[in-house]
């Protein structure tokens, strides 16, 4: 099941930077199959700056 990504990156694209996170984390923790795209999902973009993303990505154990 992948609902908690598609919620986060539905608020990426809006720009709500805070509640992306939230369900990135969400996501995560219910072992989201559709986390293991979003370093490639454009839709994540807007993210791209914020450290939390850098964080996120690490915590996935995806490589820099």
């Amino acid at each position: 099941m992948q609902a908690a990504s598609l919620v986060a990156e539905v608020y990426a694209m809006r720009g709500e930077a805070d509640l992306s996170f939230v369900w990135l984390e969400r996501a995560y923790e219910q072992r989201d199959t559709g986390i293991a795209e979003v370093k490639v999902e454009p839709h994540f973009r807007s993210l791209h700056r914020d450290p939390r993303w850098t964080a996120f990505l690490r915590k996935m154990g995806f490589p820099e």
